[in-house]
C-alpha cells in the first residue's frame, strides 16, 4: 500500500486536479483504480491549502460520472451478449433475467445511488443499469448525486485526518473487507426475502373476487 500511496501523491504534485479526474473515470469504466487513495489525499491537499475543496468534490463527481456514462451505454449499447455470457452464473434462468431486468427498470436508482458509495460497487454498479436499459435520465440523476457523496466523504475525512491521513487510510482498509462482507451477506439475506415472498404469492394466490367474497361473507 505504501507504494500505491507513494504513486498517487506523485499524481497529485504533477497533475493536481486532472489527476482525481482520471482516477475517478477510470474506476467507473471497471478498472481497478486507487479512488479511496486520491481522494484522502486529496483532502490532505485541502488541509494544506493547495486544493479547493469544492473544486475537487466537483472534479472528482465529474470524472465518475463520466466513466459511468461511458459503463452504461457501453452495456447497453454493445455489450448484452458479452455480460450474459460471462455472467451467466448469475443470469442463469430467463425467469432470473427478467427480474433483474424489470428491477433496474423499475427501482435501479436506489441500487445506482449506494452503488456509487459502495467500494468495488462503484466500477460495476453502471454496467446492469445499461444492460438492463434502466431509463438514462433517471440513472444520470442517481448517478450524479452518488459521485458527489462519495467524494464529499472521502474528501473530508482526508481533511480531517490531516496529517494523520496514512494511519488513517490503513484503517479503513483493514475494516473495508469485513464491511463489504456484511454488506453483501445483509443484500443476500434481503435477496431470499424478497423470492421467498414471491413464492408464497405463487403458491397462494388471492384473487380480487376472493377477496371481495370473503368481506362479503365478513360483513353477513
Amino acid at each position: 500500500m505504501l507504494a500505491a500511496i507513494h504513486t498517487v501523491t506523485q499524481w497529485l504534485n504533477e497533475a493536481g486536479y486532472l489527476a482525481v479526474y482520471i482516477v475517478l473515470l477510470v474506476e467507473s469504466l471497471g478498472i481497478p483504480s486507487p479512488s479511496e487513495i486520491i481522494l484522502l489525499f486529496s483532502g490532505y491537499e485541502v488541509w494544506l491549502g493547495h486544493f479547493s475543496y469544492p473544486v475537487v468534490v466537483l472534479i472528482a463527481a465529474a470524472g465518475s460520472t463520466t466513466g459511468a456514462t461511458g459503463s452504461y451505454f457501453i452495456a447497453r449499447l454493445g455489450g448484452r451478449p458479452l455480460i450474459l455470457k460471462r455472467f451467466r452464473w448469475i443470469f442463469r434462468t430467463p425467469e432470473r433475467l427478467a427480474y433483474w431486468e424489470n428491477y433496474f427498470r423499475t427501482k435501479g436508482d436506489k441500487v445506482v445511488l449506494v452503488g456509487r458509495i459502495i467500494s468495488g460497487v462503484r466500477m460495476i454498479i453502471s454496467f446492469p443499469a445499461g444492460l438492463f436499459e434502466m431509463p438514462y435520465p433517471r440513472f444520470l440523476l442517481f448517478t450524479v448525486i452518488g459521485s458527489i457523496m462519495w467524494p464529499l466523504i472521502a474528501v473530508t475525512a482526508g481533511y480531517l485526518l490531516g496529517p494523520h491521513v496514512v494511519s488513517g487510510l490503513k484503517a479503513i482498509k483493514q475494516y473495508e473487507i469485513p464491511v463489504i462482507a456484511g454488506l453483501v451477506v445483509l443484500a443476500a439475506l434481503w435477496w431470499w426475502h424478497e423470492r421467498r415472498k414471491k413464492q408464497r404469492q405463487v403458491l397462494n394466490p388471492v384473487t380480487d373476487e376472493e377477496t371481495i367474497e370473503t368481506q362479503d361473507s365478513n360483513s353477513t
